[in-house]
């Protein structure tokens, strides 16, 4: 699985247009990328939950899952960033 790949897996399961993938935040390790999902609508935390957040994505089924952000910061740690 590509780099494009995994991003177009994580928009698939996006339900807002405000929500995009950060290529520039990548990263990767052999069996999985880790991307950030952001919020681009400028809204209120008030207004409700957001679906932004970290997903990981599994190079060989292409399973999205959506990670807390504690744990999506002790991945990164062990990832590399992606080079694109």
């Amino acid at each position: 699985m590509t780099l494009d790949e995994a991003i177009a897996a994580v928009e698939a399961t996006l339900d807002s247009a405000h929500l995009r993938v950060d290529r520039r935040r990548a990263r990767e390790d052999s069996a999985s990328y880790l991307l950030v999902v952001l919020d681009t609508s400028g809204r209120n935390h008030h207004d409700g939950p957001i679906a932004n957040g970290p997903r990981l994505v599994d190079k060989q089924s292409g399973e999205v899952i959506r990670l807390v952000v504690p744990d999506a910061v002790a991945r990164a740690s062990r990832m590399s960033p992606v080079r694109t």
